[in-house]
């Protein structure tokens, strides 16, 4: 029965999620609001579908009947939106996901892989990649909840039976994303050049990020699944940085468009540098990134020219 539940299949990190565990032949019960169109995945004999949020404990508890493993991808909050309202992003964001872990583990789940946050958790501004023994003291509550799954997710581990891990993932961004949310920055680029829109940035474009194509997350994921070791944390990145501006001009060489670009003052929420270093998932996982920016923004450009962004 080494069946996989995916909590949040249907959002962009999870629909290629389980697209490459499909594609391992492993059993996959993808778990969302609203399911998608059958056809939206190759391999669907080895997929099911569960429609209801996590929240709904009987629909949870169901979607467990035939799995040993979950991954938990929702998120009860957004950085941009989660200073706002702190006692509801405790009660929304880290109390509903520690439910949902606890119910799994009760129910017997052997695994339970989280999606933390490596771009908020440290909150600090490094010239060097960041490693998950750096100090973490994040800039927004966004950060702060994911710091304190994790903690709680390691408790678990420690003093009962479900194993947990939580990846630190950097920046994702590729085929799928759209830019409907308050976040990814090469979507909003994308979109804009594909729009015609302007662009607006926080600062002056000079602040680096770690971008990571979406396929080497959901392999990261993936592998996380069947690890047996003592570390309850790892940073999934691409272990190198690149400017704003830098990411604005290589869509613009892609796209062969202009972006149009409005800068606004920058943030105290945001750091000016933020790359993870990725030794720990080399060794622990023996996970390395496959696909360079380039490459990975004509991948996602061709996506977006081809019209299907508007599809999502």
């Amino acid at each position: 029965m080494d069946g996989v539940l995916v909590i949040g299949a249907a959002g962009f990190i999870g629909r290629n999620v389980v697209q490459r565990l499909l594609s391992v032949n492993r059993h996959v019960t993808a778990m969302d609001i609203k399911p998608l169109a059958p056809g939206t995945f190759h391999g669907e004999k080895w997929l099911s579908w569960a429609a209801g949020p996590a929240d709904d404990r009987s629909a949870l508890a169901a979607s467990l009947k035939n799995c040993e493993n979950v991954i938990y991808l929702v998120s009860g909050s957004l950085p941009a939106t989660a200073n706002a309202h702190l006692a509801h992003e405790v009660q929304h964001h880290v109390a509903e996901t520690l439910a949902v872990a606890e119910f799994c583990e009760q129910h017997g789940m052997k695994s339970f892989v989280f999606s933390s946050s490596g771009g908020t958790v440290y909150g600090l501004d490094s010239e060097e990649p960041i490693p998950e023994t750096a100090p973490t003291s994040p800039r927004n509550a966004y950060g702060v909840s994911k710091l304190a799954i994790e903690h709680y997710l390691r408790l678990i581990t420690e003093i009962r039976s479900m194993r947990t891990i939580s990846l630190r993932i950097s920046n994702p961004y590729g085929i799928g994303q759209v830019a409907k949310r308050a976040q990814g920055f090469v979507a909003a680029a994308m979109n804009a050049a594909w729009s015609g829109e302007t662009l607006s940035i926080w600062g002056d474009g000079s602040v680096i990020r770690d971008y990571l194509f979406v396929s080497d997350v959901a392999d990261a994921i993936s592998m996380a699944l069947d690890y047996d070791g003592a570390e309850s944390v790892m940073n999934i990145g691409s272990g190198k940085g690149y400017t704003q501006t830098e990411i604005i001009a290589g869509i613009e060489q892609i796209s062969k468009r202009k972006i149009k670009v409005d800068y606004t003052p920058s943030r105290k929420i945001d750091v000016r540098s933020n790359v993870l270093s990725i030794e720990r998932a080399a060794i622990e996982l023996g996970w390395h990134p496959q696909t360079s920016l380039p490459e990975g923004l004509a991948k996602t450009w061709a996506w977006w020219e081809a019209g299907e962004a508007t599809m999502v």
